[in-house]
């Protein structure tokens, strides 16, 4: 994993390609490079920053070009298949992965990413064809910003370097700003916090024609998952995730340097842990958890179990920041994500990935994706009931939702407030200001004709995982860390998505075929936990009593938000007082605007009100 940045210019700007390297040092602590390409109409600047995990060699260094000249790579990522592909493309050598997607570019173009099993971005230049291709992976683990004109293009892995390298002052984009105030969104779109700068779109790779005048593009989807049901039994079904899942991790743990694991003490993290122990054997794995001091939202308990069912070797962070601290940690946090933070829990992982460097850890895996496939969130079991229901199966939805009932799993932690953003009830709008008048509210609640599959790959293309990545490549990377997810394999993405519902909701239970198939690698008392929570922080606590101050000095009159027309900063006060008060306002509406505000100060030289 690393940093890229590129250009297509009329002219050579080497200045840029130093100037991003610099920017996105904290991407690839172990090197940088830059090359540039001459083409009859144009000039390619490349740049990156690299964080070497696999092929340490200088051999692997990037940007990677051609003995002849004719090609050039630069890329981010992993291919964690890499190895196949260098046996089913009779490679010769000794190839990383880097030289394996170089070669297979080479050979087979743009198509050959859809073999590809990994996280990516890349810039691929074909000075044959005059052409520059931008890839994304399947689910946007990596991100790739870009801006275009007519005689111009950029492109970065990070939000901050464009908009400090582009020689102009940028103009916000308000639908996107109301999606995440108004509904708390990041990432819903294509479209960045800048009018005019881009996201690649997840599973898709965009080709710039560089034989005209003017830049020209198409792009080409390599990815659409069929969700077409498949007919197996439950047990089978179990097996072929347990096995998927296995392989997964298998191919996310070549690495030439550390690796370790996000432990939470449930089941996904801990079904990842287990997984690892079975397939190192005679290497010890290192657990990484962040504990809480509040003896009501502790998981040290479980994190133990599972830490001496394994006998791995713990590592765990104590997260409680003074107020005072809190602030500053949340104001770091803010500057790397490219984008003001919906929850404290994205510097809670800031702080985790601090902890991983510290212990010496390049490469961490994480349980994320699991809830999306399995459906492991509370909204899954509304938006079940709901398509039983709708189908007129009455007799299902009774059994459904009186099984949750008796096994006390899911309906005792229902939260209204939290719930009212799937029913378009989610408050933020109450405060929108005048830019905001023609915001368009995102579709995310359960729509009409919608089954729970689609609703599934909703969530993992557009509401859930886009926001879930985002946060994790830019908390890790900040700290030079390679986060890895092996529950977005997109084999099991695609094989959840094909099984029953009822196999995901069943007996009571969430994730039911997911905790059947993984079971027999964990103890009871973790693979049928039912009171996980997550790790709770006191952000509510510190917006009503500590940040008080703070908070009413960022909803003011003449704060930016205020000044931009974002909020209507009386009706912001209102709503604060309302939240003082204990009236129903979920904390998330003042996170948001605080967060906001922060992030428009961070960056207000560079924006055009």
């Amino acid at each position: 994993m690393c940093g890229i940045f590129g250009y297509v210019l009329k002219e050579k700007r080497p200045d840029l390609l130093q100037a991003a390297n610099k920017i996105q040092a904290h991407r690839g602590p172990d090197g940088y490079g830059v090359a540039e390409m001459e083409m009859p109409l144009w000039k390619v600047g490349l740049a990156h920053q690299r964080l070497s995990i696999i092929d340490l060699s200088d051999s692997a260094s990037q940007p990677m070009i051609s003995n002849n000249g004719m090609e050039g790579l630069v890329y981010n990522g992993e291919i964690y298949n890499y190895k196949e592909i260098i046996s089913s493309e009779g490679f010769g050598g000794n190839y990383g992965d880097t030289r394996a997607l170089f070669e297979s570019l080479n050979r087979h173009g743009n198509s050959y990413c859809s073999k590809l099993n990994g996280m990516w971005s890349f810039c691929y230049v074909d000075k044959k064809n005059q052409t520059l291709t931008l890839s994304r992976d399947r689910f946007g683990e990596k991100p790739l910003y870009l801006y275009e004109e007519r005689d111009a293009l950029y492109f970065a892995s990070e939000l901050k370097t464009l908009l400090a390298i582009i020689p102009k002052k940028f103009k916000l984009d308000y639908q996107v700003i109301g999606e995440f105030i108004g509904q708390g969104l990041t990432n819903f779109s294509n479209n960045s916090v800048l009018r005019g700068i881009k996201q690649i779109k997840p599973g898709c790779n965009v080709v710039f024609d560089l034989s005209n005048p003017d830049l020209r593009k198409s792009t080409q989807e390599y990815w659409n998952p069929d969700l077409s049901p498949i007919d197996l039994s439950f047990s089978d079904a179990c097996e072929d995730i347990s096995n998927i899942l296995e392989d997964s991790v298998r191919l996310r743990l070549r690495s030439d340097v550390p690796v370790g694991v996000l432990l939470s003490g449930g089941i996904d993290s801990s079904a990842i842990a287990s997984i690892m122990t079975k397939l190192s054997t005679g290497n010890d794995i290192h657990t990484l958890s962040a504990i809480s001091t509040n003896p009501n939202l502790d998981e040290r308990k479980h994190i133990k179990i599972m830490t001496d069912y394994l006998n791995a070797v713990p590592n765990t962070v104590t997260i409680d920041p003074s107020p005072n601290q809190a602030i500053n940690f949340m104001q770091s946090a803010i500057y790397h994500n490219d984008f003001p933070i919906a929850d404290f829990s994205n510097v809670f992982h800031y702080i985790l990935m601090q902890r991983a460097k510290e212990l010496g850890l390049k490469v961490v895996l994480s349980g994320q994706g699991a809830d999306e496939l399995f459906c492991g969130y509370k909204k899954y079991l509304g938006f079940y009931a709901l398509q039983l229901k709708r189908n007129g199966q009455f007799l299902e939805l009774l059994s459904l939702i009186t099984s949750f009932l008796l096994r006390g799993t899911i309906i005792n932690q229902f939260n209204f407030r939290e719930a009212g953003r799937y029913l378009g009830k989610g408050g933020g709008s109450s405060v929108f200001g005048e830019k905001l008048s023609s915001f368009s509210e995102a579709p995310i609640g359960f729509q009409k004709n919608m089954h729970l599959s689609d609703r599934q790959l909703y969530d993992i293309q557009k509401t859930s995982v886009p926001a879930l990545t985002h946060y994790e490549d830019r908390m890790s990377m900040a700290n030079g860390i390679e986060i890895r997810l092996p529950f977005l394999d997109h084999r099991l993405v695609e094989f959840a998505l094909k099984i029953p519902e009822s196999y995901k909701l069943n007996s009571g239970w969430t994730k039911f075929g997911l905790r059947k198939a993984i079971e027999d690698k964990l103890p009871k008392s973790i693979a049928w936990r039912k009171d996980k929570q997550g790790f709770l922080n006191p952000q509510s606590q510190w917006l009503k009593h500590d940040w008080k101050k703070i908070v009413l000095e960022h909803i003011q009159d003449d704060s930016l938000c205020s000044k931009f027309g974002i909020i209507d900063s009386n009706n912001m006060k209102k709503k604060y007082n309302d939240f003082l008060l204990g009236k129903p306002v979920w904390h998330r509406e003042i996170f948001t605007v605080v967060s906001l505000e922060m992030w428009l100060r961070a960056n207000n030289d560079n924006l055009d009100l």
